[in-house]
């Protein structure tokens, strides 16, 4: 029997999927050309922001968050992303950085 302590408790993180690849991102992690998360990946797209997105984690939820300082279109799942408001990810998403980047997130 093992006892699991708020120290000792390795939290699974968002899962940011990119072709084949899977990376965990954390709360506060950052998708762009200078983000923390795969910048290797965003840095080849022109059309995505330097700080395109920013993942948060509140009470067991994850969020994603564009600033409003990106110019371009945002979509998740198709729909346009309100820039500067934290929207909920439960399960499998889409999200379109640009016309030349789509990548998933999974929960």
């Amino acid at each position: 029997m093992s006892i699991e302590t708020d120290s000792t408790r390795i939290e699974a993180g968002l899962e940011v999927v990119i072709a084949d690849e899977v990376y965990i991102a954390r709360d506060g992690d950052i998708l762009g050309r200078e983000g923390t998360v795969a910048p290797k990946f965003f840095s080849m797209i022109p059309t995505v922001s330097r700080q395109h997105a920013i993942i948060h984690k509140d009470k067991g939820n994850w969020y994603i968050e564009v600033p409003e300082s990106v110019a371009n279109v945002t979509k998740l799942d198709g729909v346009e992303v309100v820039r500067g408001k934290r929207h909920l990810l439960l399960g499998e998403h889409i999200l379109k950085m640009s016309d030349k980047c789509v990548i998933k997130l999974r929960v």
